[in-house]
């Protein structure tokens, strides 16, 4: 993706000779600079920066910035604003001062920025109605102007009051709970990274309940740990309402088992949350979720959790099969058999004495006399 800047500082004619010191000393810095800018925003596609050149005026070098191919690549606008972002308050790259207004990409510039787009979803836990699929029905237009009422705000915090008209938010059902997707448009010339986005809302207090496992930000994801398990609760019957997400019978014993799961886990280090996702027969089974922040649990240490807490499960109405809770079994790596050691000293053994073998019977004419040993002819006709 092509970039170039105005840097103010005077121009050498040094600088037109890639060749010389002066373009290798001013490229290897601003190759050095850029990178640590683009790196933070795109860490896993960005590769690296090529300076083509530079031309007068003070001096605006002409730059490459490559990314992995078949990747997801960054726009020209997003190019610009992502150096613009970096350049804000100082205006210094490293220790040269720019013109913040000068970068180009393309035909992309500070100055004609299209708008910036932010795309939020997210899977709402509630059941989904057919009146959802309207955007002007009464039901609807409340759950939105419900959600805009708790992202807006957010959003301003990076962006200002620059939102250009209103956003709606689009609702479609999957599996009966409410997917959610509502595109923001900024006009600011800044970028901000979603992960910084994401960890704003889920900061937030929510006025909706929402599986922050599925928050995405301009398709990056919340990072979280989910492990599942399933409970199957003996002193629940199954009914066929149970099946649906979106019925009353599914919300209210999802509501008693997360409830009480939570009290479990209230203390861990590093919990967020408990979901139920599916109910099924025996009595009942319930297929559940809990989320952790990365690295910070194992799925042994929920299950034992789990076990220890089946007693207090009970106090709160549920009475817990404990054998539907498994204990993950470590994996073991199998003792390597001894007669295979055996087989490989003896080969090690064997490469190294046969091509000595062959070199005595060679030197002793050992092979001349065996063959004669082995030869059909009458014995009278060898001399010994």
């Amino acid at each position: 993706m092509p970039l170039s800047f105005r840097m103010i500082m005077d121009f050498k004619e040094t600088l037109r000779d890639e060749k010389s010191q002066d373009f290798k000393d001013l490229s290897d810095k601003v190759s050095r600079d850029l990178y640590k800018v683009y790196i933070v925003l795109y860490p896993v596609d960005f590769i690296r920066v090529l300076v083509r050149r530079f031309r007068p005026g003070s001096v605006i070098p002409e730059v490459d910035l490559e990314f992995k191919a078949n990747s997801t690549t960054p726009s020209n606008p997003d190019i610009v604003r992502t150096l613009y972002t970096a350049l804000t308050g100082s205006g210094n790259l490293g220790d040269l001062v720019l013109d913040k207004t000068s970068i180009t990409s393309n035909t992309a510039d500070v100055n004609t920025l299209p708008p910036l787009s932010i795309v939020t979803e997210f899977l709402l836990i509630d059941g989904f109605t057919p009146g959802l699929s309207s955007s002007i029905s009464a039901e609807s237009i409340q759950l939105n102007d419900k959600i805009n009422n708790w992202l807006k705000p957010i959003l301003e915090t990076y962006y200002g009051q620059t939102m250009v008209n209103s956003a709606f938010a689009n609702f479609s059902n999957s599996d009966n709970w409410i997917q959610t997707k509502v595109e923001y448009q900024f006009s600011t010339p800044i970028i901000v990274n979603p992960s910084k986005i994401i960890d704003g809302i889920l900061a937030s207090t929510s006025p909706v309940r929402y599986v922050r496992g599925t928050l995405k930000v301009n398709e990056n994801q919340a990072q979280f740990d989910m492990v599942p398990f399933s409970l199957r609760i003996l002193n629940k019957d199954f009914s066929d309402g149970l099946s649906n997400r979106g019925s009353t019978e599914f919300k209210e014993l999802s509501t008693q088992v997360t409830t009480s799961i939570k009290k479990l886990f209230g203390n861990e280090k590093g919990f967020s949350e408990v979901y139920v996702t599916k109910l099924t027969k025996g009595s009942v089974v319930a297929s559940t979720e809990v989320t952790f922040s990365p690295g910070s649990t194992s799925p042994s240490r929920v299950s034992q959790i789990l076990l220890n807490g089946i007693p207090s499960l009970e106090t709160e109405g549920l009475k817990i099969d404990p054998t539907s809770i498994n204990l993950p079994v470590p994996s073991t790596p199998r003792p390597f058999p001894g007669f295979a050691v055996a087989i490989i000293v003896l080969c090690g053994l064997a490469i190294l004495i046969i091509p000595i073998l062959i070199i005595v019977a060679l030197k002793t004419g050992l092979f001349k006399k065996l063959a004669q040993a082995f030869s059909l002819r009458s014995p009278d006709y060898y001399d010994f």
